[in-house]
């Protein structure tokens, strides 16, 4: 009851972070090959699975599970699913962003004890003895290890998820503060659809004007320039052992890792400087010469304008355009 809440009610700001783990339950169940998409925002408001399974003349269907806000740390709580689930092939969402140590920082501890709290509830208890070793251990209380624990954590949303089951049956007849977020039913053809294409965000940058675009980018690039996501490590970094736990086992399983580099606003490279990103060019180059991960760097393409809906999020004309190139990577892989 709980687990369908999280995804379909109100219980949470959106039910996206909690399809994880029904998600590839749902996928290994299916007879066809698959490609799974995992990552964070930038992949998946890029990934048009649908579009991509049409490309693909019956090889495989692209499933969208790229989430907002998550890195490999996070993340690699759910290779041991994915890997029973056995998908031809994992993209896995590898730009400079995810390459640097942000347990240095406490910005992100928030969202880490959220996923972890929400991937624990919603997961089928797979066991940690692969990766646990590589949770701080500030995280240790998020992630549980028996049933006991999973239903503690559980808890805090149960009382939630009841009054959504309410506020959904009665909506029609009082006014509850009950919001339909057009979240698709578990194990229906309409999850199925949304696995593959989810909704994405509206346009932004398409509708400002050139000047109000590059306002934008003096404004703020110049301090995001300096942060971490333009500033990648090589190695080192909890990513990094979280990516090399993930790689080593999706390749071991048989499974294709394609590591993907979308590019950013074209704007967004003029406060960049050169050399900048090598940590992100040395770390495919390990993954692609260890485990025999593709790779996919697009990062430094300059895409046209109107393809970005911001900074770094491409928009419909991105997302049709990935769409067509990646399709034409895959089926070529896949053959």
């Amino acid at each position: 009851m709980v687990n369908k809440s999280l995804i379909e009610g109100n219980t949470l700001k959106s039910g996206r972070y909690a399809i994880t783990f029904p998600a590839i339950e749902w996928i290994g169940e299916q007879e066809s090959d698959s490609v799974v998409a995992i990552g964070n925002s930038v992949l998946q408001y890029a990934t048009d699975g649908q579009c991509m399974s049409e490309r693909l003349e019956g090889k495989a269907t692209v499933y969208n599970l790229a989430i907002s806000g998550a890195n490999p740390y996070t993340e690699m709580i759910q290779i041991p699913a994915l890997v029973e689930a056995q998908p031809t092939m994992v993209m896995l969402d590898l730009g400079p962003n995810s390459l640097w140590p942000f347990y240095d920082s406490s910005s992100l501890d928030e969202y880490i004890q959220f996923r972890f709290t929400i991937l624990s509830i919603t997961s089928g208890l797979q066991g940690s003895e692969d990766w646990g070793h590589l949770l701080r251990s500030i995280d240790h209380p998020y992630i549980a290890s028996s049933l006991h624990e999973r239903m503690a954590l559980s808890s805090s949303y149960s009382q939630a998820a009841i009054d959504n089951i309410i506020w959904k049956e009665m909506d029609e007849y009082v006014d509850f503060s009950y919001y339909n977020r057009g979240m698709a039913e578990v194990n229906t053809a309409g999850w199925d659809a949304y696995l593959q294409t989810p909704t994405f965000m509206p346009p932004k940058f398409e509708t400002w004007n050139q000047s109000e675009v590059v306002g934008w980018f003096e404004e703020n690039m110049e301090s995001k320039a300096r942060m971490g996501g333009y500033n990648p490590h090589s190695n080192g970094t909890l990513n990094h052992l979280a990516l090399e736990y993930t790689i080593q086992s999706l390749t071991e399983a048989g499974i294709e890792v394609v590591m993907v580099a979308p590019p950013h606003h074209p704007l967004a490279y003029n406060y960049l400087q050169s050399g900048q990103t090598d940590g992100h060019n040395d770390t495919l180059a390990y993954f692609e010469a260890t485990y025999g991960a593709h790779v996919i760097n697009w990062f430094w393409e300059e895409w046209d304008q109107q393809m970005f809906r911001d900074r770094n999020h491409l928009g419909d004309q991105g997302r049709v355009y990935f769409c067509e190139r990646m399709a034409e990577e895959l089926n070529q892989m896949l053959e």
